[in-house]
């Protein structure tokens, strides 16, 4: 049986509204065209997480790989070189896990700038490269000021963000991506510590001490987070190099709130249909800002110095080959990328049936881990401890499975 609330006078109106914003919306394409790059990169990244009883335990992994000419080039090999961390306090676990994600994509996209890409595309949103700060870092911001806004030092705060800062530009001075990624886990352990203990020593409330604790490390996250982005996006612009990020699938609504649509449809289902039967056509949306995280979430001169100099940002949709589907690519307008170029490039390189990529889709698949890995790894860890570790009884299963019920 199959139910659905489009039909009568809501299908009516929903037919109403395309057909007005239809017109108008295929009038905003323009022909991809143009001469493509000479030298690219592609950056994908995957993690997988197993919750224990008193941590969690996160696998990451990144791909990246350079097109020189009609030449593949691997870099980063993906699932073949997984990296384990154990994320001990488990708050928060699954955001906590995607920034330090970004974090490893974010190296491996300054390593194929420093080959000399003249584009590099990564998987994902721009949007969302600066919205990691905000949510639930935010959310940990406002938790902890609830209960020790007066135990707060700001000057201690920018002191400990001023040497992580520092020491993560530092790891970025040596070494391949997968090794800077594990100097920076280390920066960000150490220099949490250190906060903690200053956190943790100004007050007796047993709920602070938790609250301290996820602040600290979550400050401490962020800061390294921003450390990273900034350098990536200062090497950019230094090289003359221009950064995309192409996302798989987007809720994104800018068209559909100009047409009136906002309630029916997203953007790229909207141009899906709009531009059915047409191919290899773009259109842009410039001018786009992005404000600043309300919280101190991160060092507080690292937030002015991104967020005044990254904020703006344009939102590009386009779709390669007639039976292919509307993607989108966001950037920063600072560094004032040739879009014809970076748009020719990515439809030569496309499968034109699907009209995405075809780098991006190698990337993805060397990066894609199984879901099963982090459980094996957290069992093999669990059993690997000393009988008295901490580390073991943290790493142990969940109730359920030592009582055998799973």
């Amino acid at each position: 049986m199959v139910s659905s609330y489009v039909r009568g006078e809501l299908a009516s109106k929903l037919v109403e509204l395309l057909r007005k914003a239809e017109e108008h919306v295929k009038g905003l394409g323009s022909s991809i065209e143009g001469e493509p790059l000479g030298h690219v990169g592609f950056v994908d990244g995957s993690y997988v997480l197993e919750e224990r009883r008193g941590a969690c335990l996160a696998v990451f992994s990144a791909a990246s790989l350079e097109v020189i000419g009609s030449e593949i080039k691997l870099r980063m090999t993906g699932n073949r070189a997984p990296i384990v961390h154990v994320l001990a306090p488990k708050s928060y676990s699954e955001s906590r896990a995607s920034l330090l994600m970004s974090i490893l994509e974010l190296l491996a996209a300054i390593e194929l700038l420093e080959q000399g890409a003249e584009a590099v595309f990564l998987d994902g949103s721009y949007v969302s490269a600066l919205m990691e700060p905000f949510g639930f870092a935010e959310k940990v911001y406002s938790d902890v000021l609830k209960i020790g806004r007066e135990k707060l030092d700001t000057g201690l705060l920018d002191e400990v963000g001023e040497d992580a800062k520092r020491m993560v530009e530092e790891a970025l001075r040596s070494g391949e991506p997968r090794a800077q990624f594990v100097k920076i886990l280390e920066v960000i352990g150490s220099q949490a510590s250190r906060l903690y203990g200053s956190l943790y020593g100004s007050a007796s409330e047993v709920r602070w001490r938790k609250e301290a604790l996820d602040y600290s490390l979550v400050y401490l996250e962020e800061t390294a987070y921003l450390t990273v982005l900034h350098t990536l996006l200062s090497k950019a612009k230094e090289h003359g190099a221009a950064l995309y990020w192409v996302a798989k699938d987007t809720e994104s609504r800018y068209l559909t709130e100009q047409e009136g649509v906002l309630g029916w449809l997203n953007d790229v289902m909207l141009l899906d249909y709009a531009w059915r039967g047409l191919g290899d056509v773009y259109t842009e949306l410039k001018g786009r800002t992005f404000g600043r995280p309300k919280g101190i979430v991160a060092y507080r001169r690292l937030i002015e110095e991104v967020y005044s100099k990254w904020n703006q940002y344009s939102v590009v949709y386009f779709k390669i080959g007639r039976q292919g589907v509307v993607s989108q690519a966001t950037y920063p307008v600072a560094l004032n990328p040739a879009l014809d170029k970076a748009l020719t490039t990515l439809a030569t390189l496309s499968d034109k049936l699907h009209g995405y990529p075809r780098p991006l889709n190698y990337v993805h698949n060397m990066a894609v881990l199984d879901p099963t890995l982090a459980r094996v790894l957290a069992d093999e860890l669990y059993r690997r401890q000393p009988p008295h570790s901490i580390l073991r009884y943290m790493l142990a299963p969940s109730g359920r499975r030592m009582l055998g019920l799973v």
